[in-house]
């Protein structure tokens, strides 16, 4: 006679679906931060050596807090963890120039760069930025091309790339959050 405890265990063949589809998703995500580093790579002359800094991104950083941001980064690289920076809202008037806050944490211990999607599906790439080192971002930026008149959800894929002493440079942690985007009628 089977015991009810084991009746509710889930199968042999289910936790091989549960797998297999977990190994999917992280390669679908892992196959689009590749293919955007491959971009970035192809998008900047930095004589192939790969993505070069954003030169629009900004310090964020005062010196009184760096050895606590230093300590934050350390302790975040070694739990594997993305420390986000941002406000939840961006204003235009043109629907391609945004005032925004979006930044590299201080408590990252790797350089990042951001791909701004304007779909939920990350077809539409509306902006692509090059690394910004911890404690850098943006206080504006300007899209690829211009959203409409409206409030839009657009979602925010997060890189951090680690660059090696030979040079090469490996996608260490991915995170995608969203901002609303505003664009106001002139």
């Amino acid at each position: 006679m089977e015991s009810s405890a084991e009746s509710k265990q889930p199968s042999a063949s289910s936790k091989k679906i549960i797998i297999i589809a977990a190994a999917v998703l992280l390669i679908a995500i892992l196959a689009v931060g590749a293919a955007v580093l491959h971009a970035l790579n192809e998008k900047e002359d930095n004589n192939g050596l790969g993505i070069s800094y954003a030169s629009e991104a900004r310090v964020m950083l005062d010196q009184d807090s760096l050895q606590a941001a230093v300590d934050e980064a350390q302790r975040n690289a070694r739990e594997g963890k993305v420390a986000l920076m941002y406000q939840n809202d961006a204003y235009s008037k043109d629907g391609k120039t945004f005032s925004c806050y979006i930044a590299n944490s201080s408590g990252n211990m790797y350089d990042m760069f951001l791909t701004i999607f304007a779909d939920a599906e990350m077809t539409d790439q509306i902006f692509l930025s090059g690394l910004v080192a911890p404690g850098n971002g943006f206080e504006e930026i300007t899209l690829d091309h211009a959203l409409e008149v409206g409030d839009h959800t657009v979602y925010v894929a997060v890189t951090q790339v680690d660059t090696g002493e030979s040079g090469e440079q490996v996608i260490k942690n991915q995170v995608v959050h969203t901002i609303k985007f505003h664009v106001e009628a002139e």
